[in-house]
């Protein structure tokens, strides 16, 4: 028997082929994800108000079990567990209520983000000198304050605009996915 280490190649091959039985796995994943992207990109609004829907049910059982909870014996603070658990089931039943409201809400949140974590980027940059390619970061700064003003101030043409770009990213992950299930498919022949 030889003691010799296993070349990089063999083990690559050993991988490639022990991949080589889920190509039906990963053609279906493929499948699905680009299908999911057409979807997307052709009902932007649609899909939005779902996410939004699913969120809103997210909150509500995120309040739920937190209410539970407040109710349990090892609860440190009850009273503000039970508090929170409340909360998120209202923030649930809003969501649901009015989802494209929501989206709006997090489209704001997301700008004030944006301006906000791009200006600490930009004062960063202007104020350390010794900043390794600072011009590079402060027009990335100020590229996302821009963002971010652009967001605050149309919140919903913005948020299709992103599920757009979600969308062609899923459809294009999606066909990456597809070709690598088609390649496994062939280490397997």
């Amino acid at each position: 028997m030889s003691t010799a280490p296993r070349s990089t190649d063999d083990r690559a091959t050993a991988f490639d082929l022990a991949l080589a039985s889920t190509w039906p796995v990963a053609m279906f994943v493929g499948v699905v994800t680009t299908v999911i992207g057409v979807m997307v990109v052709a009902w932007p609004d649609g899909t939005l108000k779902v996410l939004s829907v699913l969120f809103g049910i997210q909150l509500l059982l995120f309040g739920l079990f937190r209410l539970i909870g407040a109710f349990s014996s090892d609860t440190a603070a009850p009273g503000l567990v039970g508090f929170i658990g409340v909360i998120g089931m209202m923030a649930g039943v809003v969501v649901i209520r009015n989802p494209f409201e929501a989206v709006a809400v997090l489209a704001t949140v997301l700008g004030l983000v944006w301006v906000v974590g791009g200006s600490i980027e930009l004062i960063s940059s202007i104020a350390d000198s010794s900043m390794r390619d600072r011009g590079l970061v402060a027009f990335g700064a100020v590229v996302t304050i821009v963002a971010g003003i652009v967001v605050l101030a149309w919140p919903g043409p913005t948020v299709t605009v992103i599920a757009w770009i979600a969308g062609i990213y899923l459809v294009v992950f999606g066909l990456m996915i597809c070709y690598t299930a088609l390649r496994l498919r062939r280490l397997e022949s």
